[in-house]
C-alpha cells in the first residue's frame, strides 16, 4: 500500500514546475507562467521606464496600493486601488505616471498554456489581440479572485506539485474572469455613439495595420467613409488628428524595436515600410527631436546598472 501511495506522489508531481520554482519569495517565473506578489525588482525597472514594450503574454492584474496611469494599444488608461486590468497578448504598454505607494499583483500566461487550460476552448476576449479590459470589483468578487490567485501561489509553492491542479487553478480563473467581463458588458446601459464607434473601429485598425499602412486613406477606405469624415469624426472623438495617432502607433513600434532589439536602423526602417532609412530618420526626430541611434543610445545607457 505504501508503494501505490508513493506511486501516486510522482505522478502527481510535475518536473516542469519543480524545476521553474524559484525562491523568491514574491515571484514565480516560467516561459507558461508568471505570478508577481508585489511588482519585484526586475519588472518594476522596466514598467516605470516610461518606454513602450510589447507584452508577450496573457496579462491579469490587481492594483493592490496606490494609482497609475497607462498607456494601452494608444488610449491611456487610469486605475485605482482595487481595480483588475485584464490585457491581451502582444499589447504595447507605456507608463505615463503613477503614485508613489502604486503596487499591484499580476498573474501572466502564455497563449499557448492558456489554450492548454481551456482544452482550445479559450473564450473569445482572451484570443484577441492588443485589447484591453478593466473590472471594478465587487467585494464578493474580489474575494473570489483573491481565493483563486492565493491558491495558485500555493500550489506553485506546496512540497508536492500537481499538474492538474496548477491547471486546474489557472482555469477556474480564467472562467471566472469570463464570468466577469461578461456581467460587465451586460450591465452597460449607453451605447457608445456613431463617432465614438467609428473612433473604436479606427484605433484597433491602426494597431493592427500601422506598419504596414501609415496614411489616413487606407483606415477610411477600409471602415467605408471618406477621408475627411473620418479625420473630423476622430479630432471630435479624441482632440488630436487621425494622422496623429497613425504616427504615435508607428513611433512606438519604433521605439520597442531601437531598445529591445539589435536591428539596425535601416533595417528598421524597411520592417516598417518606409521608402527609406533617411525617410524613418527625418521621421523620427520630428516627433522626437531626435535620431534613432540618439535614441538607442539613451536607451542603452538607461538600462545599465
Amino acid at each position: 500500500m505504501e508503494t501505490n501511495n508513493t506511486q501516486t506522489v510522482i505522478a502527481l508531481t510535475d518536473s516542469f514546475w519543480q524545476g521553474n520554482r524559484s525562491d523568491n519569495q514574491r515571484q514565480y517565473v516560467s516561459e507558461r507562467l508568471i505570478q508577481t506578489r508585489g511588482l519585484g525588482e526586475g519588472y518594476s525597472a522596466q514598467f516605470g521606464s516610461g518606454d513602450p514594450f510589447q507584452l508577450r503574454n496573457l496579462h491579469i492584474a490587481i492594483l493592490t496600493g496606490g494609482s497609475v496611469d497607462i498607456s494601452v494599444n494608444l488610449l491611456s488608461r487610469h486605475y485605482e486601488k482595487g481595480d483588475l486590468m485584464v490585457i491581451t497578448p502582444d499589447s504595447i504598454m507605456a507608463q505615463e505616471s503613477h503614485s508613489l505607494d502604486f503596487d499591484m499583483r499580476m498573474i501572466q500566461m502564455s497563449p499557448t498554456f492558456v489554450s492548454e487550460v481551456m482544452r482550445g476552448q479559450v473564450p473569445p476576449m482572451f484570443l484577441h489581440r492588443m485589447e484591453d479590459f478593466t473590472l471594478h470589483l465587487s467585494e464578493a468578487d474580489r474575494a473570489a479572485y483573491d481565493y483563486l490567485s492565493e491558491g495558485l501561489w500555493a500550489l506553485l509553492h506546496a512540497d508536492t506539485l500537481s499538474d492538474e491542479a496548477i491547471r486546474g487553478c489557472c482555469k477556474s480563473l480564467l472562467e471566472l474572469l469570463r464570468s466577469l467581463l461578461l456581467s460587465r458588458e451586460s450591465r452597460k446601459a449607453v451605447l457608445p455613439t456613431r463617432g465614438m464607434s467609428i473612433f473604436n473601429e479606427f484605433i484597433s485598425m491602426v494597431n493592427a495595420h500601422c506598419t504596414e499602412h501609415h496614411g489616413v486613406v487606407f483606415y477610411a477606405k477600409e471602415i467605408g467613409i471618406s477621408r475627411e469624415h473620418l479625420s473630423n469624426l476622430v479630432t471630435a472623438a479624441s482632440g488630436r488628428t487621425a494622422s496623429s495617432w497613425i504616427d504615435e502607433a508607428l513611433l512606438s513600434r519604433a521605439k520597442i524595436l531601437l531598445g529591445h532589439t539589435d536591428l539596425t536602423s535601416a533595417e528598421i526602417s524597411d520592417r516598417l515600410n518606409f521608402p527609406a532609412p533617411a525617410h524613418f530618420a527625418r521621421f523620427y526626430k520630428r516627433l522626437t527631436g531626435m535620431t534613432p541611434g540618439q535614441y538607442r543610445r539613451e536607451a542603452l545607457g538607461a538600462a545599465e546598472p
